[in-house]
């Protein structure tokens, strides 16, 4: 099977966290699978950064999108999420040509990631995996105390609930 991870902040034990979708797709290889993680270049959770482009680690296939730096939650890190998502939604038919992908899993920590992900499955006919990692927009309401009519809460709730709308499978992590 040909499983297509999307995970903005994907790491490796080289570079640092995200761990889990390496740990994920590590064993999906050795149980025989095909597997393309696409990431950022650039995430704050990481101890250092790819440079970029197309990668085999560990039988695994990266593609690492260039994404802007940034610091802390602000407009920065907004671009750096734009970017990302602007560039797998363009480059959506190809990576379902290319690839041809059974599973497209949409597992960013924030929802939007699940319309370009919906848009790979659809071009692959593909099934659609949306993975919960956090509650969005509760997360940054409870946190940071963010109001939910701010724009960016009223974009985190429309993804979320179009991914539990659209998804042909919901896993979570979440209790």
């Amino acid at each position: 099977m040909n499983i297509l991870l999307l995970n903005h902040y994907a790491g490796t034990p080289a570079l640092g966290m995200e761990y889990r979708p390496y740990y994920l797709a590590r064993e999906w290889v050795r149980a025989g699978h095909r597997v393309l993680v696409v990431a950022a270049n650039f995430s704050h959770v990481r101890a250092s950064q790819p440079t970029g482009g197309d990668e085999v680690i560990d039988g695994i296939a990266y593609r690492w999108l260039p994404t802007p730096r940034y610091r802390g939650n602000g407009p920065g890190r907004l671009r750096n999420i734009a970017s990302f998502l602007h560039q797998v939604w363009a480059d959506a038919p190809r990576l379902a040509a290319a690839y041809r992908p059974d599973v497209v899993i949409a597992s960013s920590t924030y929802p939007m990631d699940c319309w370009p992900a919906r848009r790979i499955a659809r071009c692959a006919d593909a099934t659609l995996v949306h993975e919960v990692h956090d509650l969005w927009p509760r997360s940054p309401i409870e946190l940071s105390g963010m109001s939910k009519w701010h724009p960016f809460a009223l974009l985190c709730q429309w993804a979320e609930n179009s991914a539990y709308r659209h998804a042909d499978l919901v896993v979570s992590m979440l209790p």
